[in-house]
C-alpha cells in the first residue's frame, strides 16, 4: 500500500544540486475583522458549509488579501464590496474548506502514474487505452500506471500483447501496487533484457521467462522495475519536476489546498533535494498547495535521525512548505506479508510478519525524537505495529516534558483489542485512508485471505476511533493503492461514507457496515481533522474570519444528497491564500 519506502532507495544514486536554504518571505498580518479596505473576493448567495462546529452554516464570505474577513449573511459580505473587489454568485452552490490530504505523495504518484491510467476492468480495456494513448502521443516511450493483476492468468501480463498496440516504441507500465510492470519487446530491448540476462535479485526482483526462457515482459519488484525505466526514460531531478508540475493542476481542479507529503523519493543523497523543488515552485508562482513534509527513517541504524530532521526542516522551510514530522516505516504491507500482526497469517500460519525495528529500538527511536519536541507519523498496516507504536508513544509522552503533540499513526488496517479507545485517551491521531475501505476484490479477496474469519470483518474500523475521543484525519495515499488509487479526495469521502466501490449504488458493503462515515464526518477528517494532524488548525481547515483564505467551491451540496453521487461533484473554484488557482464554470 505505502510505496514511497519502497522506492526511495532507488532514487538515491539520481544527481541533484545542492541547494541553499530557502527562507521564508514575510507573511502578511491576519485580518481579523471587517473593517478597513475592501474585499478583493465575496462569494454570496451560496451555502457556506465552514466546519466550524459552533457556526456550521452561512451564506457568504469575503476575502482580502490572504484571510478570510467575514462569514455570515449576504448583505455583511456585500458591504465589503468596493469597485474592484469580484463578486461571486455561486447561485446556492456549496462553499466549504479546500480540502488537507493528510498522507499523500505528490512526487512519486506523478512519477509512477505520468501517461496512461490503466485502471480498466480488462486487459483488452488496457490495451485499447494504450493505442489511443500512443497515437495522441506519437514521440518517445508511452508509460503508464494502474493495471492489477487480477487482469491477467497466473502468469501475469506478456509483451506480445502490448506489441499488438505498440509494435516499435517501447511501452513500460505499473501496475497499481507499483511493485510490478509490464513492458514490451522493445522496452525489453532498449534496457538489453534477454534470455541470458541475470535477474537483477534473484527470487525476489526478476524477470518473468517463458518455458524457453525468454522474458515474458512481466517484470517483478523495483531492481528490475526501476532498471528497465532507467534505460527507456531516465529518470532526473528536471524529469521529476517536469512530471510534478504536470499534475499540479489536477491537484488543484480536485480542490487540493493543502498536502502532508508523507514521504518523497530522495534524488540525490538527501530527502531535502526533493523537498525543495517544492520552494522552487513556489517561487515561480505555480504551487497550488501548502506542503509540510516528513523525513522518513525506514531502518536502524537511526542515531542521526534528529539531525537530520533538523537540517531538513532548516533548509527548506517558506510561506508554503516546511519540513513538519519525522515519518517511521514501522513494517510492510500484508500483501507482502511483511505487515506485522498479532496473530500468524490465516494463508501464512508460519509469519506474524515483521517490523523494521525491535521493540526495544521501537522505544529508543520514538523517545529520541518525541524528547527533541519533534512529531512522528507512522505507517502501521498491521495491527501489532499500532500497539508496539502506542505503547512506545505512551511511555515518550509520560517520560518527556508535556507539550502540544500532534503524532499520528497511518493506515490501521486493523487494530486489536481496545486499541482503538486508546487514540483518544493519548492524544494521538489515528489516519485513514478512505478509499481502501471498500469491498473491492483486492480487499474481499486477498486481504480476507491473509487475515481470515473472524479479522477480515473487521477492517478498517474509524467509528471505534471516534467514539472512543479520538482524533482522525485522511488523506489517499496517493499513489499507493490495492485496487483503486486516486489523488482525489472526493472519490475518498464518498467511499468512506458507502465503504462500497464508486459506480454501483448496490455494491458489496465493507464489513462491519457500521463504522461508515458520515459525510460530515468525512469532510471533517479531510479538513480541519487533517489541518490539525499537520499543526495548521489555527490558518486553516474551516471558513473562520482570520484564517487564510483556503476555499472550494462545489456545484453541488455534498452534504444533502446521495452520498453515491459525491463523486460526481465537480470543484468550480479552488482558492489558496486568497488566490484563485483553479477556476470552471464561475459567474
Amino acid at each position: 500500500m505505502c510505496t514511497a519506502c519502497e522506492w526511495a532507495p532507488h532514487f538515491a544514486s539520481v544527481g541533484a544540486p545542492a541547494t541553499p536554504r530557502i527562507s521564508a518571505p514575510a507573511a502578511r498580518d491576519a485580518v481579523t475583522d471587517a473593517s478597513g479596505t475592501d474585499a478583493d473576493f465575496v462569494f454570496h448567495h451560496g451555502r457556506v458549509y465552514t466546519v466550524d462546529s459552533e457556526r456550521p452554516w452561512a451564506e457568504a464570505v469575503a476575502v482580502r488579501g490572504e484571510v478570510i474577513v467575514q462569514v455570515g449573511d449576504d448583505a455583511a459580505a456585500l458591504a465589503l464590496a468596493g469597485p474592484h473587489t469580484r463578486v461571486i454568485d455561486l447561485d446556492g452552490r456549496l462553499l466549504m474548506p479546500g480540502f488537507v490530504e493528510g498522507h499523500i505523495h505528490p512526487f512519486l504518484g506523478a512519477f509512477l502514474s505520468n501517461g496512461v491510467d490503466l485502471q480498466v476492468p480488462t486487459e483488452d480495456d488496457a490495451l485499447a487505452a494504450i493505442a489511443a494513448y500512443a497515437a495522441e502521443h506519437p514521440d518517445g516511450p508511452v508509460r503508464g500506471f494502474g493495471w492489477r493483476v487480477d487482469m491477467f492468468g497466473p502468469d501475469g501480463p506478456t509483451r506480445q500483447s502490448l506489441d499488438s498496440v505498440l509494435p516499435d516504441r517501447p511501452g513500460f507500465f505499473f501496475a497499481i501496487d507499483a511493485h510490478s510492470m509490464w513492458a514490451n519487446s522493445k522496452a525489453l530491448e532498449v534496457a538489453g533484457v534477454g534470455r541470458d540476462t541475470p535477474d537483477p535479485v534473484p527470487g525476489f526482483s526478476y524477470y518473468a521467462r517463458d518455458a524457453d526462457g525468454d522474458p515474458t515482459g512481466y517484470l517483478l519488484e523495483i531492481d528490475a522495475v526501476l532498471g528497465l525505466v532507467n534505460a527507456n526514460d531516465p529518470i532526473s531531478t528536471d524529469g521529476m519536476r517536469r512530471m510534478l508540475e504536470q499534475w499540479l493542476p489536477r491537484a488543484a481542479q480536485a480542490g487540493i489546498t493543502a498536502v502532508f507529503d508523507a514521504g518523497v523519493p530522495p534524488v540525490g543523497a538527501e530527502q531535502a533535494d526533493v523537498i525543495a523543488l517544492y520552494a522552487d515552485i513556489e517561487r515561480e508562482g505555480k504551487l497550488p498547495f501548502r506542503v509540510v513534509a516528513s523525513y522518513t527513517v525506514k531502518s536502524p541504524p537511526f542515531d542521526d535521525a534528529v539531525t537530520r530532521f533538523t537540517e531538513a526542516r532548516e533548509r527548506v522551510c517558506t510561506e508554503l512548505v516546511q519540513v513538519g514530522m519525522v515519518k517511521i516505516v514501522g513494517d510492510g504491507t500484508q500483501g507482502g506479508y511483511t505487515a506485522w500482526l498479532l496473530e500468524p497469517y490465516a494463508d501464512k500460519a508460519d509469519s506474524i510478519g515483521g517490523s523494521p525495528f525491535t521493540e526495544t529500538q521501537w522505544h529508543q527511536l520514538v523517545d529520541e525524537i518525541d524528547a527533541a519536541g519533534i512529531d512522528m507519523h507512522i505507517h502501521a498496516c498491521g495491527e501489532r505495529t499500532a500497539r508496539v507504536a502506542l505503547d512506545a508513544l505512551e511511555a515518550a509522552i509520560a517520560a518527556n516534558p508535556a507539550r502540544d503533540r500532534r503524532h499520528t499513526i497511518a493506515h490501521l488496517v486493523y487494530l486489536g483489542g481496545e486499541d482503538s479507545a486508546r487514540f483518544g485517551a493519548s492524544g494521538i491521531g489515528a489516519q485513514f485512508s478512505a478509499n481502501w475501505f471498500s469491498a473491492d476484490p483486492d480487499t474481499v479477496v486477498n486481504m480476507a485471505a491473509r487475515y481470515g474469519a473472524p479479522r477480515k470483518d473487521n477492517f478498517y474500523r474509524v467509528q471505534d476511533v471516534l467514539r472512543t475521543g479520538g482524533r482522525v484525519s485522511l488523506g489517499t495515499d496517493w499513489p499507493a493503492a490495492g485496487y483503486f488509487s486516486t489523488y482525489k479526495p472526493l472519490d475518498s469521502i464518498q467511499i468512506g461514507v458507502t465503504r462500497q466501490l464508486i459506480g454501483e449504488p448496490d455494491a458489496e458493503i465493507l464489513s462491519p457496515a457500521e463504522q461508515r462515515l458520515t459525510v460530515a464526518q468525512a469532510v471533517h477528517a479531510n479538513t480541519l481533522g487533517a489541518a490539525h494532524q499537520i499543526r495548521m488548525a489555527d490558518q486553516i481547515g474551516s471558513v473562520e474570519v482570520g484564517k487564510r483564505a483556503d476555499l472550494i467551491v462545489l456545484d453541488r451540496n455534498i452534504l444533502d444528497g446521495d452520498p453515491h453521487d459525491i463523486h460526481r461533484a465537480k470543484v468550480t473554484v479552488t482558492m489558496m491564500n486568497g488566490r484563485i488557482v483553479h477556476e470552471s464554470g464561475t459567474d
